[in-house]
């Protein structure tokens, strides 16, 4: 395997389909509610925002790693070649690389503040301040707290500053219509941790679902799944969602499944069942905004 590719898988590609659909699905929104969209400005966030989620990535596996909980046998290895365990590459090299990373995504916001004001820039280092934290000192993903984060992040601040770019004004709006989608993809955590629990706890990794329990953290999980669908609606009845959005209810049965299976037993890709049903509802979520936007009701 080429060094390159190596680098890139170091990444976690395949869950940058998450930041592609907040993304995607804020600037949809903002179409639908205030008819402005820029393509390039699009663009632009979307490859921002994707390089701190790599950079997040790549730095959760260098503090994991530095703290012991990352280590040969550990459930991340099993699916994906860590890339300090391999030997692929030191601790300061993946470092270096993820703070690389993260530069490259403050570049984008220093260009787009060019165009909008200091804002943009202020949006993007709240994202920083959330990556490295996640992991790196005080590190709130051992302290119960990274579904929040990853609820902020995902949810909150990627809708908040996507309309923000696209508009140049800063709205509630957006921030009410993240919060369907910001549950699910903080549920894909959920997923991780409850799968990964007992390995958790081992290490000292206070993750909610160690808090928690194995019980009330598959109620915790269910809430968050099924809260989604109840933010929906109840976002409809005031209409901060078009009727549209009710498309997502399509996606119902694949939610109710996924909760009735878990309790039965944690699959072990329990993370990636949670995540492609967070795909399917984005999709169905967005189309709905588009569809508003051709079809008003």
């Amino acid at each position: 395997m080429s060094r390159l590719k190596m680098w890139l898988i170091a990444t976690r590609p395949w869950s940058f389909v998450m930041t592609f659909v907040s993304i995607t699905g804020a600037a949809a929104y903002t179409y639908t509610r205030f008819h402005v969209f820029n393509p390039l400005y699009y663009v632009a966030v979307l490859v921002g925002v994707t390089l701190l989620h790599a950079a997040a990535n790549v730095l959760n596996d260098y503090y994991d790693t530095v703290r012991g909980v990352d280590v040969p046998g550990a459930p991340t290895t099993l699916y994906r070649p860590h890339p300090i365990l391999t030997g692929f590459a030191t601790p300061q090299q993946v470092r270096n690389f993820g703070l690389a990373l993260m530069a490259g995504g403050l570049a984008i916001a220093v260009a787009l503040a060019l165009v909008r004001t200091l804002v943009v820039v202020l949006l993007a280092l709240v994202g920083v301040v959330l990556l490295l934290t996640y992991s790196g000192p005080p590190g709130y993903k051992y302290r119960a707290l990274g579904e929040l984060g990853v609820f902020l992040s995902w949810g909150v601040f990627m809708w908040l500053g996507t309309c923000y770019v696209m508009t140049g004004v800063l709205a509630l709006d957006p921030v009410a219509a993240s919060v369907p989608l910001g549950m699910l993809v903080s549920a894909v955590l959920t997923a991780n941790n409850l799968r990964d629990i007992e390995f958790d706890r081992s290490r000292g990794a206070v993750t909610l679902a160690v808090l928690l329990g194995r019980e009330r953290g598959l109620a915790f999980y269910a809430a968050e799944i099924l809260g989604a669908y109840a933010a929906t609606a109840l976002l409809i009845l005031l209409r901060a969602l078009p009727l549209h959005s009710l498309l997502v209810l399509l996606t119902l049965p694949q939610a109710v499944g996924l909760v009735r299976r878990f309790r039965s037993s944690i699959p072990e890709n329990a993370d990636p069942l949670t995540a492609q049903l967070a795909q399917n509802f984005g999709v169905l979520y967005i189309l709905g905004f588009l569809l508003q936007g051709l079809l008003p009701l």
